[in-house]
């Protein structure tokens, strides 16, 4: 048998070693075109497919997510408006709770006076300053020219009655139907007497005369009612002195009297006469 020579060896040994790397090259070379075209066929079908669907899918998510948040905002919403509301009530049934409170002080402190406790039931815009239709009439003992006090003060006098109602005319009206005799006192133990006569609007102060020209007033001294006016007791607050106007001969024109704070807005008053109520 024939023996190849050492050239014949080699050059057989390189070929087939060329061979085999040429197989190992062209395996590597169809798998790696294997992976680009999977990958290929991957980012199309991402693209036109997977990812657009996701999107929607997505899209419909995030709105009824935002559905339900806003039910959620109008629930909270509506809760919120509920406490605002509750909180309000609760304020104005607290601030009437402290009228009445007050109210029963004062008529413990009015041992020989007509008392008649009623409520506010009208008090129109257009005459917010000038009248209040009160719940409490001539079946009740009430009568003209009583005074109508609330938790603080003096407010008016009853210029109507009804059977079951009256109408009070505020002290802050421009028609008062009758002067107020009222009294201011003194550091001495004496009092000053004289009449609130009308209301200065523009100063929101009642305007007081006072029977004695030389008396030295003071901003800051209470006014009360004398009791001279015959139809309700002395001793009933109506406001506070702010200004003492003196004439150039100095003698005092007129007194400037703050009424009381909730004259503007109450909802409980008294009527208060000078005799016990049935005498």
């Amino acid at each position: 048998m024939r023996r190849f020579t050492r050239l014949q060896r080699i050059l057989i040994i390189a070929i087939c070693t060329c061979l085999a790397f040429g197989c190992v090259m062209f395996g590597l070379r169809q798998n790696s075109l294997s992976n680009v075209g999977y990958s290929a066929w991957t980012y199309i079908k991402y693209g036109l497919f997977d990812y657009p669907l996701t999107s929607i899918a997505n899209v419909f998510n995030d709105l009824s997510n935002l559905w339900h948040v806003y039910d959620d905002n109008q629930y909270l919403n509506e809760q919120l408006a509920k406490q605002r509301s509750y909180q309000t009530l609760y304020e104005d049934e607290r601030n009437k709770n402290a009228e009445l409170e007050d109210l029963l002080e004062m008529q413990g402190s009015l041992d020989n006076a007509t008392k008649i406790s009623c409520t506010v039931l009208q008090r129109s815009a257009n005459s917010w300053d000038q009248t209040v239709t009160i719940s409490a009439g001539s079946s009740q003992g009430v009568e003209n020219n009583m005074l109508v006090v609330t938790s603080q003060g003096a407010v008016g006098l009853i210029e109507s009655t009804q059977t079951a109602t009256s109408t009070v005319r505020l002290l802050t009206s421009e028609d008062l139907i009758n002067d107020i005799a009222i009294m201011i006192s003194m550091e001495d133990g004496s009092n000053v007497e004289g009449v609130l006569q009308s209301y200065d609007a523009d100063r929101n102060e009642y305007r007081v005369s006072l029977f004695d020209n030389n008396a030295q007033i003071s901003t800051g001294q209470m006014v009360a009612t004398s009791g001279k006016g015959g139809n309700y007791p002395s001793g009933i607050y109506l406001g506070t002195v702010t200004d003492v106007t003196i004439n150039d001969d100095a003698i005092i024109s007129t007194v400037y009297v703050q009424p009381v704070s909730n004259i503007q807005s109450f909802n409980y008053c008294m009527v208060i006469g000078s005799g016990v109520v049935g005498e």
